[in-house]
């Protein structure tokens, strides 16, 4: 583990300390399609683009792959030429880089709440100690911090929780988990 020294609370943890749970609450939820696609999720896409031609928000679609780049480049406004730049990075970056190497650089980079980035910040020891729960709960913040932190209110926390199980329900349908593991997780008293 390694302190970075950007002045933000964030801790690096290396890909191999990343339990598999963790990992497989963040796809199921964020990008279930990501060991299919090369950046970019095509069918998410053009269902966001339907979305935003019918008066929707310009969001949803992004792969974790974008999302890691939207994470390292800061570039989050709301404009078409962002979102073809970012679909160009996307597609270059998985030429370059293996999926692990992404989902290593997403979780170390994405926010969490509370001036924590990167996983190993958010539950105040080691990220390969988390459990099920505790991994479905802290990707489930990942959508929303200010909506889904526990730590900010009791709405929050109850958000957070209605997040959790939307999670682990995600996983054990993509068979990511089996009954018993989430039915041992739904039960679980996570402390924050």
């Amino acid at each position: 583990l390694a302190t970075l020294s950007s002045g933000e609370n964030r801790i690096w943890v290396d890909y191999e300390d990343i339990p598999k749970n963790l990992e497989h609450a963040l796809v199921a939820i964020e990008d279930k399609r990501f060991y299919k696609h090369h950046g970019v999720d095509w069918y998410g896409t053009m269902r966001a683009v339907v979305r935003t031609l019918t008066g929707g928000s310009m969001q949803g679609g992004s792969t974790i792959t974008q999302q890691t780049i939207k994470n390292i480049t800061g570039d989050n406004q709301d404009n078409v030429k962002r979102k073809i730049m970012e679909i160009y990075r996307a597609l270059a970056l998985e030429k370059e880089y293996s999926k692990d190497d992404i989902l290593e650089v997403y979780l170390n980079t994405i926010y969490l709440g509370e001036m924590c980035y990167g996983v190993q910040t958010a539950f105040g020891k080691d990220a390969a100690d988390l459990t099920l729960a505790e991994s479905a709960c802290l990707i489930g913040i990942t959508n929303n911090p200010s909506m889904y932190d526990p730590l900010l209110s009791d709405w929050t926390r109850e958000n957070n929780r209605d997040r959790q199980l939307t999670i682990l329900k995600a996983m054990l349908d993509q068979n990511k988990i089996s009954s018993e593991e989430y039915e041992a997780a739904k039960n679980e008293e996570v402390v924050f």
